[in-house]
């Protein structure tokens, strides 16, 4: 009986409390200003007394830079000669005569080899001999047409068979000077294909012919980055021939259309080579960078991702400030962002989780900006 009549007291002592906190919260406001009053303290409205203080949230900042958005293209080429030509004699015959050997330098039309020319020579003079005959015979024509015992057909006879035998002397010299092979242009021969008394055709190979004077290396670069391009654009190069050292050079020649397969364009660049210590077929680690916009740096940690948008915290007057950034570019341990914040601006690093809009943060001076180039 006495467990009955508890039950119910419990219930009344449990809404008599309830109803107590519930004036209590809802006329909080005017139990802060009666204590205020009775106390001397301000309340929050701000008659008197100190205002209540926000709790102040330490992070770690770093110092916003910036970075311009440079881009190197990186590529194994083959470097080849300036002019390069491998030289074939025009007429079959046998070599008579050997003039180079492999390293020597020629110039152009410098003799490298002949052929046989016996036969050939002898053609020149039978092709001469008939000319002079036919000559003589158009003389003899054209002044019987004066004594009027030749007609005019038999002077354009004489004239035609004379214009022939011109013809055919041209000829034989011609066939004559074939037999002769002379260098296209200044440059270093290769090994010889041949020797000499070998019996070489159109078709054999008989020596290398190298400008090297310059190189010309080879880069796909892709389509984005061609507005970056251009003419004279400084070139690196290394190769495993000299390893310690780095050869510069210069973007030479701009191909005129995109590959539409591999979306990229030819560029050649030239390598200088005065001092003739590289060589055509040396394979190249070459280094083309292409300059870009400049854009602000700031840390990798610094940028956080929120319903598809990237923003950062930004320190302002002490005070945490959300800004939205894009991003451009990710780097080894920063990125580039371009966003409504500036060069020396307080980018929150560590204690972002406990950040709100216009929370009041503590932190520590840093000592140099992020990603500065």
């Amino acid at each position: 009986m006495k467990q009955s009549a508890s039950f119910p007291l419990q219930i009344a002592v449990f809404a008599v409390l309830f109803g107590v906190a519930t004036v209590l919260w809802f006329g909080r406001d005017t139990v802060t200003s009666l204590y205020a009053a009775a106390t001397g303290a301000t309340d929050p409205a701000g008659e008197q007394g100190p205002r209540p203080k926000k709790r102040q949230v330490p992070v770690v900042v770093e110092r916003v830079g910036r970075m311009a958005n440079d881009v190197t293209i990186e590529a194994i080429a083959t470097a080849r000669a300036k002019r390069s030509v491998t030289l074939y004699p025009e007429t079959t015959g046998e070599i008579v005569e050997l003039r180079v050997s492999a390293g020597d330098r020629v110039k152009r039309g410098d003799v490298i080899l002949r052929l046989n020319t016996q036969l050939a020579a002898l053609e020149v003079d039978l092709a001469r001999t008939k000319l002079a005959a036919a000559q003589m015979k158009l003389e003899r024509a054209e002044t019987l047409r004066e004594s009027n015992v030749n007609t005019g057909a038999q002077v354009e006879d004489a004239g035609n068979l004379a214009a022939q035998s011109k013809l055919e002397l041209e000829q034989a010299e011609e066939s004559l000077r074939e037999r002769t092979l002379t260098a296209p242009f200044d440059g270093v021969v290769g090994i010889p294909g041949v020797e000499l008394g070998d019996r070489v055709t159109p078709e054999t190979s008989i020596v290398t012919l190298d400008d090297r004077s310059a190189l010309f290396v080879e880069v796909e670069v892709p389509e984005q980055y061609l507005s970056r391009v251009s003419l004279n654009q400084q070139v690196s190069a290394r190769t495993p021939s000299f390893d310690d050292l780095t050869f510069e050079g210069l973007v030479a020649e701009i191909d005129s259309r995109v590959d539409p397969v591999t979306r990229a364009m030819l560029v050649r660049a030239s390598l200088g080579n005065t001092s003739d210590t590289l060589r055509p077929g040396m394979s190249f680690a070459i280094e083309l960078s292409l300059p870009g916009k400049s854009f602000t740096s700031v840390p990798e940690l610094a940028v956080q991702w929120r319903s598809g948008e990237s923003f950062v915290w930004v320190v302002r007057d002490n005070e945490a400030r959300q800004v939205v950034v894009r991003s451009v570019k990710r780097l080894s341990s920063f990125m580039l962002v371009d966003g409504a914040i500036e060069r020396g601006d307080l980018v929150v690093v560590e204690g972002v989780q406990r950040l709100r809009e216009g929370i009041p943060v503590t932190f520590v001076e840093p000592v140099a900006q992020t990603g500065e180039s």
